[in-house]
């Protein structure tokens, strides 16, 4: 199964792509109070024992850089969803 999702695209920018096994995102975020939900997902991946499921670098002017496990990839797309960044997932 594929998952789709959607966001608004005033307050943040998503760009997915393969990285090896792993799949990586460039997420740029347009209003300052966002950085504290896009915290929320690496805390919530931070508190789990799995050192290796995120991997989450940030970079000047909001631009953050975040490298997922394959098999933790549904996991982080609800998690952005669960902080109100995404508006929609589905799977197909």
């Amino acid at each position: 199964m594929r998952v789709e999702y959607s966001y608004d695209s005033k307050l943040i920018q998503l760009n997915e792509s393969a990285n090896g096994a792993d799949i990586e995102f460039f997420i740029t975020l347009f209003e300052n109070e966002l950085k504290k939900k896009l915290m929320k997902v690496r805390q919530y991946f931070d508190d789990n024992k799995v050192l290796t499921d995120i991997h989450y670098y940030i970079h000047p002017n909001n631009n953050y850089q975040v490298i997922v496990r394959n098999d933790f990839y549904n996991e982080f797309i609800i998690q952005l969803f669960r902080q109100q960044l995404l508006k929609e997932i589905k799977w197909v």
